[in-house]
């Protein structure tokens, strides 16, 4: 396959993903009903301005994405794409999802391969920029894995359709989670080699494919199956048999022209930046961290005028504490049950959606953000960090 067919079929591959992942969360991105809280990233706007532009908005992102699937010339529509869903995510952070980051990238860099002849000596340029953003993914996501919580709470969630067999072999769990997080890592690194392409590609798309099978057998988080449905067909496009050399193209600068040189720093920059995560630096959702038990968790005790004043959604998700009976409002359970999408698991999230609660009672010295932190690598402890009403306003 010539790489410039390549882009060609991973464009298509990528808008229909994102239109099916926008239309599986609709309520996120084209809101009727929405009671979340919306984060924005920056400053809020007035809620009717933000409510119509969020619509608007949106309909020209599908439209968008729909245009450049068969439109042959989509310049344009790439650039109205790309545009008008960074302006979604300023006006709300719970868009920035692991695989609305991922496609966004991709379709940056697509975006301005368009812009230049489609010779194939710029192609494997852009593949090259395309493979290292896919291959950071696996890279990170496979070292976020390496934690005690992750073998020891999430991979069991994951399993948890495999009770039964699990119930019989007892198979050790963080010797299973290591070899996992291990298997990403060296996905991530063999991809980038022509000699262990092949080899690694097979490894990852039975990765996902088991994976989607787990979702699905569990009935959980429908965003994720589109996401290991598309990720499966954009990395056998991106790798089976490419004979793109990571090392002579990724070296070349001096040569290349802004539009190439602004391509290979965005691939570049989404590759290292994670390493900022360990120190609380840089999002953990743009660094792979997604299901991988190394997120901070938040839950809002509320009292119970919060409690009456709070939507269906996020009443039927409050639960009460065993030792002190205190009633407890999950934000990732209430973000799922309304908006198909995890909360964004940053602190200034979590704290944008608590100051709205807070307007909701006038007793706010019994409402207040209760925070586990990241765990700890080795053995799994957290911090508990409890923040008032009072505190959250200053």
């Amino acid at each position: 396959m010539k790489n410039l067919k390549r882009l060609k079929f991973l464009r298509v591959v990528v808008c229909i993903a994102l239109l099916v992942g926008v239309l599986f969360s609709l309520e996120l991105w084209f809101p009727t009903a929405r009671a979340f809280p919306r984060t924005p990233l920056l400053f809020a706007l007035p809620e009717a301005v933000v409510l119509h532009a969020e619509r608007l908005l949106c309909a020209v992102l599908l439209i968008s994405l729909i245009l450049i699937t068969i439109v042959r010339r989509s310049k344009l529509f790439s650039v109205i794409a790309v545009a008008s869903l960074g302006t979604l995510i300023f006006f709300d952070q719970m868009r920035l999802q692991p695989w609305v980051y991922q496609y966004l990238l991709l379709l940056v860099v697509l975006t301005l391969h368009d812009w230049q002849t489609e010779d194939e000596p710029a192609s494997n340029q852009t593949l090259c920029h395309l493979q290292l953003i896919i291959a950071a993914l696996y890279f990170w996501s496979g070292v976020q894995k390496l934690n005690f919580a992750f073998a020891d709470e999430t991979l069991p969630e994951l399993l948890a359709p495999l009770q039964s067999v699990l119930f019989a072999v007892h198979p050790p769990l963080l010797v299973l989670g290591i070899t996992m997080a291990l298997t990403e890592v060296l996905i991530g690194c063999g991809l980038l080699f022509r000699k262990t392409r092949n080899l690694c590609l097979f490894l990852a798309v039975t990765m996902h494919g088991i994976v989607l099978g787990l979702l699905i057998a569990k009935g959980y988080n429908s965003i994720v199956w589109v996401w290991n449905a598309a990720m499966i067909l954009m990395v056998v496009i991106l790798f089976w048999n490419s004979d793109v050399s990571f090392r002579r193209t990724i070296t070349v600068w001096h040569k290349s022209d802004w539009k190439t040189k602004t391509a290979r720093s965005v691939a570049v920059a989404c590759s290292l930046l994670p390493i900022l995560s360990f120190w609380s630096w840089w999002d953990m959702y743009l660094s792979g961290a997604l299901y991988s038990g190394n997120t901070a968790v938040a839950v809002v005790r509320i009292n119970e005028e919060v409690r009456e004043n709070l939507p269906q959604s996020a009443r039927q998700q409050v639960f009460q504490t065993k030792s002190g009976g205190e009633q407890m409002l999950p934000l990732f359970e209430w973000a799922m049950a309304e908006l198909n999408v995890p909360v964004y698991p940053e602190p200034r999230v979590f704290k944008q959606v608590t100051r709205t609660l807070c307007h909701l009672t006038k007793d706010k010295s019994r409402v207040e953000l209760v925070l586990k932190g990241r765990p700890a690598i080795f053995d799994g402890s957290y911090q508990v960090t409890r923040i008032t009403c009072e505190q959250l306003e200053y």
